[in-house]
């Protein structure tokens, strides 16, 4: 049902692929579509961009001297306070 698109195949998501497949006088729901479209292995576009929580600045970047050596052990409480950046 799905190799009807023809060469617009791949660039159709799940919504442009369930007006089409309707306007060809199928009837389908959406839940269909991503089903068949996920078993032929089609994905359609995804448009925008991810959010980038971190940044890595590469070897120039000056980072904070490690003061605990690695070590994270305390002997007493409110010894050695430990946080991270990321």
């Amino acid at each position: 049902m799905l190799g009807t698109v023809g060469a617009a195949e791949g660039l159709y998501g799940r919504r442009k692929m369930t007006v089409h497949l309707r306007n060809q006088g199928h009837e389908v729901g959406k839940h269909t579509v991503d089903r068949l479209m996920r078993d032929e292995g089609l994905s359609g576009v995804t448009r925008g961009r991810r959010d980038r929580t971190t940044i890595p600045s590469g070897r120039k970047a000056n980072r904070a001297p490690d003061l605990v050596d690695r070590d994270f052990t305390a002997e007493v409480p409110n010894r050695k306070w430990v946080t991270d950046f990321t």
